[in-house]
């Protein structure tokens, strides 16, 4: 590790030490959600240990107050377009009256951007083994053989990423419902 990057890491540890209490206290503020708050908070800093350059930091609270904004400005966007995304499917769905090969096939277009936009909310390892089953039709031995695990370890990645995927559309129903 060169000297720069040592002191860079000697530096964000400082800064994450001193000043990750205070940003998920602001983050939970304004998330309502613990959880919630300390992932972003955890991005935050790693999206400053992807920085090439670590910059000189005058006022890093404000800093990182900006960088986390920015963070949470990027996840209601993204929320807001799977909102969007999952009423606009179930309108479609709802709409049982045109049920010709067009409705049909704009249905599936939409469940199929909707799942996407999903799995990509999954760690790696379990968007790994979803789409290797799901997608390329492998069995569970074919896909532990592939990740170097076990096949159990490969149903649990799927029952996290059902679970996953079940636990948000129901949560888009129940904000619909709200």
């Amino acid at each position: 590790m060169s000297s720069s990057a040592h002191n860079g890491a000697a530096l964000i540890d400082a800064l994450y030490r001193t000043h990750h209490g205070w940003l998920i206290a602001w983050l939970k503020k304004k998330m309502h959600c613990p959880h919630h708050a300390a992932d972003l908070s955890h991005d935050t800093f790693i999206r400053l240990l992807s920085l090439p350059e670590i910059p000189s930091l005058h006022e890093p609270r404000a800093y990182l107050l900006v960088a986390a904004n920015r963070l949470l400005i990027n996840l209601n966007r993204k929320h807001k377009v799977e909102k969007e995304t999952l009423c606009s499917m179930a309108v479609l769905i709802s709409d049982q009256s045109s049920q010709d090969v067009a409705h049909v096939s704009a249905v599936r277009q939409l469940l199929e951007r909707t799942l996407l936009m999903l799995i990509e909310e999954l760690d790696e390892r379990s968007r790994q083994a979803f789409l290797m089953s799901r997608i390329d039709g492998m069995t569970y031995a074919e896909i532990a053989h592939r990740m170097q695990v076990s096949e159990s370890r490969v149903k649990q990645y799927l029952v996290k990423a059902l679970a996953y995927c079940h636990q948000r559309l129901y949560q888009f129903k129940a904000d619909m419902h709200a």
